[in-house]
């Protein structure tokens, strides 16, 4: 089945081919060493055409266009470089590239920070960006492991053993304080404390992580407190593209996936599907229940676009994600989740300096209890889904003057077979607006703002300033922000009882938005081979929402919580982050947070984060940049200070804890046989840390791991 599965793609691949259209413009691209470029990204942004280089270092674009364009060029681990030409109907033009080795590519194109594309060292909010060329060499097996090792302020805290669920920790706050979006759009939370359900995210089909740091909810709304976590997918580069691979490691971990993009003529589809499954493991027999219980999960997500003319363009994705967890823990049974996700997106182009988007978008999430009340039968337990319409527009009003403005629409529906059977909905008018200005050649700055009236409570406003200011190598950046985070549909009305704890939550239909006040100072120095950043982050909340031991008679179960508005929280940041690259086979990499949650105004509200203060991240990379064998050996660290948690036993009893620092290595390496095929080994776990007490780590040790890939 696998043999006829790869001779159809490569056959269909020869027959779209055909229909490729005149080449119009070629050209090399080289590094300062003269030797040829091979995967260069090269691009026509103003026309969404791109591709990259062959083995030669050669490229050639097609279509039907002239006038005067911009032509850019990306490489990992190189500075971005654009050249503009005046191209004329019918003629061939040659344009070559010569590009510098840089350890951060400055000139690269983010979107997060400002909702537009902007070069990297122009953003005035501190963006930070991992390709998924560094995943790769890292083995990256998940979006939570990428998340955690290539950056120090971010942490997964363990939700319960027995469950082996894990949620985020961004510079101290929860994940119900962090915005993940994928292209834009943001994702659905789970049944669980609002957590993301991760392993939705194929990590083969990332292009790139844009990571931008505290408040953002000017333009992106509710939970955008301790920051926003933005997943940029793969776009089509070439008539046909792809890669199919597999991977394997203990404890039966399976993953086996598939990505396939195509382009003839203004359509494109990108078609992308991930199967993983993993027997589970158990770290301390005497808990009930496996430490990471056996799962299986498989996602496919197909996009398909059309460029009816320079200037409307449509989109439309659709992915399905189904996972099912064996649960051994008692009281807790088996159970599948499930979530389709829709989006139609269309952009058209008023002229050159004015374009319109128009989105709406669907992501629907579910989950089932299995063998309830017999077995073979399954029980809907939880029902999510968040809609969203936006239309946005971007003006160049001068050319130094961009303008964002957008109205949204949202609406949220819940149902809990615990505690909300009856279903509720919110819904939500948004009106947002932010202009960046390029005062000077070497000075920007950004003001924006959002209006948000809730069908729950009422209205909220939120606004943002930052500057950037660039004398010679050096960056400077300051910004404030106002962050808001909603009261969800769970914490207004459900009321519902922790399985397996004699502990019952109830919902208050009086709860206020939290608030956020978010400062924000760095110096960022960046020359060819060594950069460096130093980023000072104060956080204000207030009107913290918390759950608040509510019962009458402490000595009966259920002991009952009811989510409340608590006093204020103050949390305090440092963070570094290095690059250097002594030689170009060799690159050095890694960062530093201190985190202080600030108990100057309320030890209860302090108590309810349990950051770790100190934590870094450490990478050294060896590559080797020719011949057609290319071995890369990565190995990755984090250190993960000591914490105190509260713990909440079997009995549903809590106490203080202090968590010990420990580390965590993995060597990887990644061999490049071909430019058709690599292979992956390594070792995750290198020095055998685990933790069968408190499960700081739920890993079982040292594991071995092993993949092959193919590309085309």
């Amino acid at each position: 089945m696998k043999r006829f599965l790869i001779v159809f793609i490569i056959s269909y691949c020869f027959v779209v081919q055909g229909f490729s259209q005149t080449v119009l413009i070629e050209g090399s691209v080289t590094g300062m060493d003269k030797k040829p470029m091979e995967d260069a990204y090269v691009s026509i942004p103003a026309k969404g055409i791109s591709t990259i280089t062959d083995r030669n270092g050669k490229y050639q674009i097609t279509g039907n266009f002239s006038g005067n364009l911009t032509i850019r060029v990306s490489y990992s681990g190189y500075k971005t470089n654009e050249q503009q030409i005046s191209v004329v109907a019918g003629q061939k033009n040659k344009v070559d590239f010569v590009l510098e080795q840089a350890v951060i590519d400055l000139n690269a194109i983010v979107v997060t920070a400002t909702r537009s594309g902007r070069p990297l060292k122009d953003v005035p909010i501190h963006t930070q960006v991992v390709y998924g060329s560094e995943l790769q060499k890292t083995d990256a097996n998940s979006l939570s492991d990428a998340l955690v090792a290539n950056f120090p302020g971010i942490d997964s805290k363990n939700l319960s053993a027995g469950s082996g669920g894990k949620s985020l920790q961004m510079n101290g706050f929860g994940n119900q304080y962090i915005l993940i979006l994928v292209d834009g759009e943001r994702l659905n939370p789970g049944d669980t404390k609002e957590n993301v359900d991760l392993s939705r995210i194929n990590t083969e089909s990332i292009d790139r992580i844009e990571i931008v740091r505290g408040a953002s909810s000017a333009l992106y709304g509710s939970d955008a407190i301790a920051g926003v976590i933005n997943i940029i997918t793969k776009k089509n580069t070439k008539t046909c593209e792809g890669s199919l691979g597999s991977r394997f490691s203990d404890y039966g971990e399976q993953r086996h996936f598939l990505d396939l993009g195509l382009k003839s003529g203004g359509l494109t589809s990108r078609t992308s599907f991930i199967y993983n499954k993993l027997d589970g493991w158990d770290i301390n027999p005497e808990e009930a229940g496996k430490t990471v219980e056996a799962t299986k999960n498989y996602s496919i997500d197909q996009r398909l676009g059309y460029q009816f003319s320079d200037r409307l363009n449509l989109t439309g994705d659709f992915s399905y994600f189904r996972r099912v967890d064996n649960n051994t823990t008692p009281l807790l049974p088996d159970r599948r989740y499930e979530d389709y996700n829709y989006r139609l997106m269309g952009n058209y182009k008023l002229s050159d300096h004015h374009q319109l988007e128009g989105v709406w978008y669907t992501d629907h999430y579910m989950s089932y209890d299995l063998d309830l009340p017999t077995v073979g039968q399954d029980h809907k337990h939880y029902d999510k889904t968040f809609n969203t319409a936006r239309l946005q527009d971007n003006i160049k009003l001068t050319t130094d003057n961009t303008l964002v403005a957008g109205v949204e629409y949202n609406k949220d529906e819940l149902f809990s077979a615990n505690g909300l059977s009856d279903g509720k909905k919110a819904q939500a008018l948004i009106v947002y607006v932010e202009n960046v200005w390029d005062i000077a050649p070497r000075l920007t700055a950004v003001a924006g703002g959002r209006m948000t009236f809730h069908s729950e409570y009422h209205a909220n406003a939120t606004w943002q300033l930052a500057m950037n200011y660039r004398p010679g190598e050096f960056s400077l950046r300051g910004s404030f922000g106002r962050g808001f985070r909603a009261p969800t549909l769970k914490e207004l009305y459900m009321d519902f009882n922790i399985p397996g704890a004699p502990i019952k939550i109830i919902g208050n239909q009086i709860l206020k938005p939290e608030n956020s006040n978010y400062l924000s100072l760095s110096a960022e120095y960046s020359h060819a081979n060594f950069s460096a950043s130093v980023i000072g982050q104060y956080n204000d909340l207030n009107n913290l929402i918390t759950e608040v031991f509510s019962s009458a008679n402490t000595n009966i179960p259920p002991f009952v919580y009811q989510y409340q508005n608590i006093t204020k929280a103050e949390m305090l940041n440092m963070e570094v982050l290095l690059n250097y690259r002594p030689v170009p086979q060799i690159k050095i990499s890694g960062g530093y947070t201190w985190t202080k949650p600030l108990t100057s105004r309320s030890e209860d509200a302090i108590d309810r984060f349990e950051a770790r203060q100190h934590s870094a991240v450490m990478t050294g990379e060896y590559s080797a940049l020719s011949g057609k064998y290319r071995p890369t050996i990565t190995l990755q660290g984090k250190y993960y200070g000591d914490a105190n948690i509260t713990w909440t036993n079997n009995r549903g009893q809590n106490s203080k804890v202090k968590l010990s620092e420990y580390f965590n290595w993995k060597l990887t390496t990644l061999h490049r046989i071909t430019r058709w095929a690599s292979a992956t080994a390594g070792i995750d776990n290198l020095f055998n840390y685990t933790d069968p007490r408190y499960f700081t780590s739920m890993s079982p040790g040292r594991r071995l791991f092993a993949g092959v890939k193919f590309n085309w």
